[in-house]
């Protein structure tokens, strides 16, 4: 099928969202013969890049600011075919194994580890499977396989020398990066072979309502040009992160069977020279160091971008931080997240609990993101003539982080600096950056199976939207196991 011939009304399986876990999903239930549609609310991947990019992609030489993505108000890179992931020179994951680079207390004063995928599909064996086979998608359909490296050095807490000083665990699994113009190639062929086989990709057209239907299967309704009611015998929603609002809306629909997150990550991005992050940086691209604070709860380093930028979004009337790794267009700055999963009070509901922290943070910043040095962070006395670093967020105010942030996550930042210093000293300098807010995982906790599947038969939550996983590869897995579920329906 094409997208020139008219619609049927009836398909095997309808996808919501076009990013990695849409795309996967949709590939997967095509190439086995199913009839599929994949509507997503952006355009393809090349109309919905941002103009300075698909400059420097045609070789021509743009000044740096105008290379600054996501901070203009033009922008539309979150929405569109590959999702916001693949907007972005970006870090694919584990290249060599899945690993257990998580970790929690066991409730007795001890920790285990686990992997989200892991939990997600219920088993380790099958999470691997599913990120190995993701691989071997990703490298049949263009992208650069990268020679194998050395085993990694992962160092599970609990064991005899475990962990670097004072972290839980450290785990620095390699990982290989996907740039823009790989991510091109990968999608318009994952594009190419959904339409070649049963499949339609429907762009800028949104969905606004899903009812189930009494023999089994949905009415879906579509909003665009070539919009319309469609029927469909499964629905996966993959919807990403900034389809919240929309899924909350979808979950009272249906019926389907949630309950408030009782654990949200909070935090902040550090921001420093490339030069001083070189030590954190030199064993893999993202390493994953863990501690657990006074409470039991896990402070981790997140999605490190060496020689990146730090970007802000809005997000459910917020502003927030994400890292933006520039693999093609590198800068003298490395920034990674300071991540706190933090248990959300009885009572309180986990995505706002989490939202109003954001909120709270953008009021410091006169309604946006907030700076400031870790010295001023810390109270520490400020060093004349000392080095600076310039922070790569353009609109950013300078305000008391430290207040708006709260004496629990001040204490957690300032624990991670601390060990970072321990495992190379001067790592983090007082000049270093700090900025805020972040959050993460704040979509409402989905009863799933193994599959995917929510408490609606034939329902499907993939990728950010499934409450479990964050990630390209982790997404992409999720699409795939649930297209595979929705084929024996």
């Amino acid at each position: 099928m094409t997208e020139s011939v008219p619609l049927a009304a009836r398909w095997d399986l309808l996808v919501i969202g076009g990013g990695p876990a849409g795309l996967f999903a949709a590939h997967e239930a095509s190439r086995a013969g199913q009839r599929v549609l994949l509507v997503e609310a952006g355009d393809d991947m090349r109309g919905s890049l941002c103009p300075r990019v698909t400059a420097v992609l045609r070789g021509q030489r743009v000044r740096d600011v105008e290379k600054f993505r996501l901070q203009c108000a033009h922008c539309t890179c979150l929405t569109g075919v590959g999702g916001a992931a693949f907007h972005f020179d970006t870090n694919l994951g584990y290249i060599t194994g899945l690993t257990r680079s998580k970790i929690e207390s066991d409730g007795s004063g001890g920790t285990r580890s686990y992997s989200g995928l892991e939990r997600a599909l219920g088993d380790f064996d099958t999470a691997q499977r599913g990120i190995g086979e993701v691989y071997e998608t990703f490298y049949r359909l263009g992208l650069t396989r990268v020679e194998q490296p050395a085993p990694h050095d992962q160092s599970p807490p609990g064991q005899p020398g475990g962990g670097l000083d004072g972290f839980s665990l450290s785990d620095t699994a390699p990982s290989q990066p996907i740039t823009v113009d790989e991510a091109l190639v990968v999608v318009e062929a994952l594009i190419a072979e959904i339409r070649t086989e049963h499949g339609v990709v429907l762009t800028g057209h949104r969905v606004s309502a899903v009812r189930k239907e009494a023999d089994g299967g949905f009415a879906v309704s579509v909003h665009g040009p070539r919009g319309g009611e469609f029927q469909a015998r499964s629905v996966i929603v993959a919807a990403g992160k900034l389809g919240l609002g929309w899924v909350r809306g979808l979950l009272g629909d249906l019926g389907v069977r949630h309950s408030s997150p009782r654990k949200v990550d909070l935090g902040v991005r550090l921001e420093t020279s490339a030069q001083d992050a070189a030590p954190l940086t030199a064993a893999c691209h993202n390493p994953k160091l863990t501690f657990l604070n006074d409470a039991a709860q896990p402070v981790r380093t997140f999605c490190v971008c060496e020689r990146g930028r730090i970007m802000e979004y809005e997000f459910h009337g917020t502003v927030v931080l994400d890292g933006q790794h520039c693999l093609t267009t590198p800068t003298a700055r490395t920034n990674f997240g300071i991540l706190t999963t933090v248990d959300v009070p009885e009572g309180l509901d986990g995505t706002d609990f989490a939202l109003d922290f954001a909120r709270r943070v953008n009021k410091a910043g006169d309604g946006g993101s907030v700076v400031e040095t870790v010295g001023e962070f810390l109270g520490l006395p400020p060093v004349p003539g000392g080095p600076t670093v310039t922070s790569s967020l353009l609109g950013a105010a300078r305000g008391d982080l430290a207040g708006a942030l709260g004496p629990e996550r001040v204490a957690d930042v300032a624990g991670m600096i601390e060990r970072l210093n321990a495992f190379s000293p001067g790592l983090v300098g007082p000049h270093a950056l700090l900025a805020a807010p972040v959050v993460e995982r704040v979509y409402p906790a989905l009863d799933l199976s193994a599959d995917l599947e929510s408490s609606v038969p034939g329902l499907y939550f993939v990728g950010d939207s499934s409450s479990k996983i964050i990630g390209v590869t982790y997404g992409a897995v999720t699409g795939v196991r649930a297209a595979r579920s929705a084929l024996t329906r």
